[in-house]
């Protein structure tokens, strides 16, 4: 009986050192995501997370209808509060985003209206120095025809 059990205890190591290589052989290497990634990845695996959710919802609720527990009916609630926050954590990346293109299109029309102001007032400014613009006035100006009537002096 000793040997038939330190054979069993053998068989049963052999096949937990089986089953640890195969776990060690499931595991997946993956790439790491870099910045320029990491949108599209949130976005996608987001979308992805809550059309699994919302399955995981429907069936759940097709067990529950069939058999009500009170555990699986907070189960229920748990993946119903998880799939709405997924989907508003999507929400908010997309308002973020439109809110980004919102503002850069706000500053590049600003931009362009400063720009067509200062042509404006470029346009109504002269450029003179202070000799030009004297002998401009000097150049234009008009005699003043006067009279005099005595030599008085005008206090």
């Amino acid at each position: 009986m000793d040997d038939e059990t330190h054979d069993e205890v053998e068989t049963l190591l052999d096949q937990l050192q089986a089953v640890s290589t195969t776990v060690k052989n499931v595991k997946k290497e993956r790439d790491p995501i870099t910045k320029e990634e990491l949108e599209k990845f949130t976005i996608e695996n987001g979308a992805a997370l809550v059309q699994d959710a919302l399955e995981m919802v429907a069936t759940v609720k097709d067990f529950i209808i069939s058999a009500p527990n009170a555990e699986d009916v907070e189960a229920l609630a748990g993946l119903i509060k998880a799939a709405s926050s997924a989907i508003d954590s999507l929400n908010h990346l997309t308002i973020q985003d439109k809110r980004s293109t919102t503002s850069v299109k706000l500053k590049e029309m600003d931009i362009t209206s400063r720009k067509e102001l200062q042509q404006d007032n470029n346009n109504h400014k002269l450029l003179a120095t202070r000799e030009e613009i004297f002998k401009m006035l000097v150049d234009n100006a008009k005699p003043i025809e006067a009279e005099l009537i005595g030599n008085k002096k005008i206090s």
